[in-house]
């Protein structure tokens, strides 16, 4: 079982959305955890975005680093830019992949379906992104 960490900088939406993503898509084959620079609380649009797409991340909780009590990981995935240089020591010399997404939640989006739409755009990029990190890192297609 490979073992995976997504980062963003306050586990909120990027990571959280990516978690499930991953989680998904690796069934089986990877545990996937999540942690965030400074955390803060899972974004009620990210989870909802999930919702649509029929993944639950209702249950999730925004975690920073100590919350991993000195997990092995094979895999770090950052999300968010310029936060590599801050990042702990991690046990297991794991890989570590930088791959920026937009930060919708941390944007002001005034109008609501505007917002939707972004939050929905955020998940879909991340769901491509996971299913290929998935099926090219950890279990081929065949």
């Amino acid at each position: 079982m490979k073992r995976i960490l997504v980062v963003s900088e306050r586990n909120s939406c990027r990571s959280q959305i990516a978690e499930g993503w991953l989680s998904y898509y690796g069934k089986g084959e990877v545990e996937v955890s999540s942690a965030g620079v400074v955390p803060t609380s899972l974004n009620l649009d990210a989870a909802n975005a999930m919702v649509e797409a029929v993944i639950d991340i209702s249950a999730y909780k925004s975690k920073g680093f100590t919350a991993l009590n000195g997990k092995e990981f094979d895999y770090v995935i950052l999300l968010s830019d310029g936060i590599k240089h801050i990042l702990p020591v991690f046990k297991g010399n794991p890989r570590v992949y930088e791959y920026p997404f937009p930060d919708v939640a941390g944007v002001e989006i005034e109008d609501e379906n505007q917002k939707k739409v972004e939050f929905a755009r955020l998940r879909d990029e991340l769901e491509n992104f996971c299913f290929d990190f998935i099926h090219h890192k950890v279990k081929p297609l065949i």
